[in-house]
């Protein structure tokens, strides 16, 4: 179980930072440089960076491990987690969740804060809430509830974040791959929505993610969009599709492009919870580059979540923290800058 915890956490990390150089682009575009199937850390120098969808399952899951299974105290902590990071100035905040953080500043309380917004920011960050409650069903909704409405109150929010909550525990609890019937049947059973529940019958039909999202109503030339109600369900048709392999999943999901991190973040979650971090590519482990909160640390904070023991591997707020941050920013910059340049010079420079 221990290695479980930490390959959702290590899953989570490398996948989002492979994708993070192609958030945005289109499947088109990423075909064009030769980017697809062929993947590794682009981000600087063939070396990788994580994002916001690594930093709050982080900052979630050290409020989860303060808190000690209190609902108000975690509610409350991961409010003042998420307070505190806005101020560290992060790149590419989603927009709903920095609205909503701006609410909580004015004094706005945890459980009104969240904007009335479908997008997939709480579902990126849930899957600790599985490893902290594996007992108790009832109290990984309770949180689960809890940490998206602090962001995202739309019940559709809520809905995909309680399906990744689930499938991640399913995952943890798992000796062998579960079918797909298993997977399907996990997530109908977080709610009886009727949109959701036509959308797991999609899942069921679908061949490919092209056609998921043409019966969702979305456009494949764009790419999987930031939606909850179509990334989770891409999400998933990967996952199965590729039996929750890390590699391919995850090159399935980039290869679709959109929002390719938090796509990737969530099905890293997801396979790493299954495998652990056997399945994980040696070398998209050991080329990111991340500091002051190196990712090493992620495996400390495994072994906390498996024991439920509190412990902080990133401050709250932090100058070494603005300061990466600054750094973080200004490659994403170079990265915006360069998507100008035609492809054929962009693929000759990063191959």
């Amino acid at each position: 179980m221990s290695n479980k915890i930490e390959g959702f956490l290590l899953g989570t990390a490398v996948a989002d930072s492979i994708g993070l150089p192609t958030e945005g682009m289109t499947p088109a575009k990423i075909a064009k440089l030769g980017w697809a199937r062929s993947l590794k850390h682009r981000f600087f120098f063939g070396r990788g960076m994580w994002s916001d969808d690594t930093e709050q399952t982080i900052m979630l899951t050290q409020a989860l491990l303060s808190s000690k299974g209190n609902l108000k105290k975690f509610t409350r902590s991961f409010a003042w987690e998420l307070r505190w990071w806005i101020l560290g100035m992060p790149a590419a905040t989603g927009l709903a969740t920095a609205k909503a953080i701006i609410k909580l500043w004015l004094g706005v309380p945890p459980h009104r804060s969240g904007v009335f917004s479908a997008g997939n920011g709480s579902a990126m960050r849930t899957a600790p809430i599985a490893a902290m409650f594996p007992d108790d069903a009832s109290q990984r909704k309770a949180f689960t509830v809890a940490q998206t409405r602090i962001t995202h109150s739309d019940p559709k929010a809520i809905i995909g974040s309680l399906a990744v909550t689930e499938l991640c525990h399913l995952f943890l609890h798992s000796e062998k791959t579960p079918t797909a019937v298993q997977i399907l049947e996990t997530i109908r059973t977080v709610s009886d929505d009727s949109e959701w529940q036509d959308i797991s019958e999609k899942i069921e039909a679908a061949g490919d993610i092209t056609e998921l999202l043409l019966s969702l109503g979305a456009s494949p030339q764009k790419g999987i969009s930031g939606y909850v109600y179509h990334t989770v369900p891409a999400v998933i048709l990967a996952g199965i599709r590729n039996e929750w392999g890390f590699e391919n999943t995850i090159n399935e999901l980039i290869e679709a492009g959109g929002d390719t991190d938090t796509t990737a973040a969530i099905a890293g979650a997801l396979c790493g919870a299954l495998g652990g971090t056997e399945g994980i590519p040696e070398d998209w482990i050991t080329n990111i580059r991340e500091w002051p909160v190196k990712a090493s640390r992620l495996s400390t904070l495994a072994e906390s979540l498996m024991t439920q023991t509190p412990l902080r591997i990133r401050p709250r707020w932090s100058p070494l923290l603005v300061f990466r941050n600054l750094i973080f920013l200004a490659v994403v910059l170079f990265h915006g800058f360069a998507r100008l340049l035609p492809c054929s010079v962009r693929a000759a420079r990063d191959s």
